[in-house]
């Protein structure tokens, strides 16, 4: 019935929360420096909030609303393996092999490009990419080749693509040159009490399970009461009368969302240009600023219509509340990073949302129907370019113009 909403698409990339119960090691605290500049790209200009909200907010019905949300998801056992197998994977060590030529099994780091007809086809070139050999992420051909060869050596080959591939790529030669950078192999650790007691509080396997179960628990019931609390929002929202938007508001909103997709595109060692083609337009992002800047009207309005405005002194205190829930130790490294008009607007919105979710009439809704009609993707990738380098057989594929 709904789609999941998403307050920056680019807080997906978020780290992992730590595990309730025995927690994690390795993971008190923030990296500040990974994250500088996350949230004030617009700047501290406080201009950015200086409107009389009046002058573009006709509140309509905002109270009494009637919110429907998603049960909260059962836990499996399954889930509990999977999060362990992630976990297991997340810890993978590898060892550089210098000694001898490529094996199945190992990953080698490649930069590969291929042509048709002399020339290069798009998705078709990248460099610095880590490859297992065998795993079939990669059409057979492609893989085999580059079995024997040793770091530093180059293959020349070629191969047809099936002619189920892809419409524009389906049934063409491709003469591809592949220089191996590096032969690795990789170590998955034993899942054992030793294992458990290196990443986390606990000391046995049992212990750590039932860590991970509570954890994913109490994710899906705060996902639950999230999806009821933006519902609240957008109905207030969308039964609200906007006319026009501060323009120094608006900037801000784009500017901070701007800024998140172009982290989140160098975290994934791509440039912005090339994450915009693949992922995102500026088109959506205009129009996730605009939301974003509605949202914050609406939610000042119903601040000033209920008489709970944020006085200096209710930030100072929520603000410092906020550094702490996000493993900062003081507001001012929070700010610094974030920028004191986010954590405002933020404070803003969580205050208004929790007006709107207590006086909601809510109404549970399977966890299935809720989400009927979500897309299968957060992200827009109608322009990338995905080439199927799998065996036909496993229908695997991979972008072969992204790290």
């Amino acid at each position: 019935m709904k789609k999941r909403s998403y307050i920056l698409a680019a807080a997906a990339l978020t780290a992992a929360v730590l595990l309730a119960g025995c927690g994690e090691k390795g993971q008190e605290g923030t990296d500040n420096a990974s994250e500088e500049n996350a949230g004030n790209a617009a700047g501290s200009s406080e201009a950015a909030l200086d409107f009389k909200v009046s002058d573009y907010v006709k509140l309509g019905d905002y109270k009494g609303l009637e919110v429907t949300y998603p049960s909260v998801l059962e836990v499996t056992d399954e889930d509990v393996e999977q999060y362990i197998q992630d976990e297991l994977e997340g810890n993978t060590e590898y060892e550089e092999v210098k000694d001898r030529a490529a094996e199945v099994g190992d990953i080698v780091n490649i930069d590969y490009t291929g042509t048709i007809d002399g020339e290069e086809f798009e998705g078709g070139a990248d460099t610095g990419y880590d490859l297992e050999l065998g795993s079939n992420d990669f059409l057979e051909e492609f893989e085999s080749s580059l079995v024997g060869k040793k770091t530093g050596e180059t293959a020349v080959f070629k191969l047809t693509f099936p002619e189920d591939y892809d419409a524009s790529l389906a049934g063409k030669e491709a003469e591809f040159t592949v220089k191996v950078n590096s032969i690795s192999v990789s170590s998955i650790p034993e899942y054992n009490d030793e294992y458990v007691q290196s990443i986390s509080e606990c000391e046995t396997v049992k212990e750590y399970e039932e860590s991970v179960r509570e954890q994913l628990e109490t994710d899906a019931k705060d996902e639950s009461e999230l999806e009821a609390r933006e519902h609240s929002l957008k109905l207030a929202t969308e039964n609200a009368t906007l006319d026009g938007y501060p323009q120094q508001l608006y900037d801000f909103f784009y500017e901070d969302t701007e800024t998140g997709y172009k982290n989140y595109a160098e975290f994934m060692g791509m440039d912005y240009e090339e994450f915009l083609g693949s992922y995102v337009t500026e088109e959506e992002i205009a129009d996730l600023s605009l939301e974003q800047t509605n949202e914050y009207l609406v939610t000042q309005a119903i601040l000033e219509e209920e008489g709970k405005e944020i006085s200096d002194s209710d930030y100072k205190k929520l603000a410092e509340e906020m550094a702490k829930e996000n493993d900062y130790e003081t507001l001012e490294e929070y700010e610094a990073d974030y920028g004191a008009i986010y954590v405002r607007t933020q404070l803003v919105r969580e205050r208004a949302i929790d007006i709107l979710y207590d006086s909601a009439k809510l109404k549970e809704l399977p966890y299935d129907e809720y989400y009927a009609d979500e897309e299968s993707d957060e992200f827009s990738s109608s322009d990338s370019m995905e080439l199927d380098m799998g065996d036909e057989g496993e229908g695997e594929e991979v972008e072969l113009d992204l790290n």
